[in-house]
């Protein structure tokens, strides 16, 4: 699976919880998207991102 190139963020995992207190298992998948970047170096690459380090600036998208 793939993880957030500037955070880190991955798929979560943990329990679904009914309203009984009987659990199954379930994900929690981060908002990724495949983005063309320019890297710290200079170069561009598509890397993933999550939605969150897109709105919150952290990444210079390359112009097409």
């Amino acid at each position: 699976m793939a993880v957030c190139h500037v955070c880190g963020k991955k798929t979560a995992h943990g329990n679904r919880v009914a309203h009984s207190a009987t659990t199954t298992k379930r994900t929690w998948k981060p908002n990724l998207q495949r983005v063309k970047a320019v890297l710290p170096d200079g170069t561009t690459k598509k890397i993933y991102v999550c939605a969150k380090c897109l709105k919150a600036g952290k990444v210079k998208k390359a112009v097409r």
